[in-house]
């Protein structure tokens, strides 16, 4: 369901300040003046997750050469945000959340030209999106994203994911 003014948020918590923060206090007054939408997943009356979607492009010189278009840029839609209820943790409900979007965005594709769905992924968190099929937008070091992350947990890493395999 998409988010609006009257739904109670206090309750949900991701056990990341920044996106339980996002969600509480920026995602509607971003929502109002179009920079995203966001959608909370519910269960009975409670918030199971959330997500944000927005616009986005990809520059092809940031992919695999394996595209031949035209272009030096295509059409992506960005999940801005991405969350789940720590209360709902090690359920596989993300990977359930994940799809869902994914599919939502690809139905969008059949009405608006777009490509690709990109994600900017907390390092610490990118075996999931690496599971759900998405790759890296430049390619990346391991290690070094590795060495990163435990330096700064909110280092995020700009990950594709193609519609035409969905």
């Amino acid at each position: 369901m998409k988010l609006d003014e009257t739904q109670d948020l206090n309750s949900f918590s991701c056990g990341l300040d920044d996106m339980d923060d996002f969600l509480k206090n920026d995602a509607f007054d971003q929502q109002s003046k179009n920079l995203n939408v966001t959608y909370l997943a519910k269960y009975q009356d409670d918030i199971v997750g959330f997500f944000s979607l927005l616009s986005d492009i990809i520059k092809l010189k940031d992919i695999e050469c394996e595209y031949d278009f035209p272009y030096g840029t295509c059409p992506a839609i960005k999940i801005g945000r991405f969350a789940v209820n720590e209360k709902y943790n090690s359920l596989g409900l993300g990977t359930v959340l994940l799809d869902n979007v994914c599919y939502q965005i690809k139905r969008i594709s059949d009405i608006v030209g777009v490509r690709f769905i990109t994600v900017d992924a907390y390092c610490n968190v990118r075996d999931f999106y690496y599971k759900n099929e998405f790759n890296h937008l430049k390619v990346q070091k391991e290690n070094k994203l590795r060495r990163a992350s435990k330096r700064n947990p909110n280092l995020t890493i700009p990950l594709y994911k193609d519609l035409k395999r969905i």
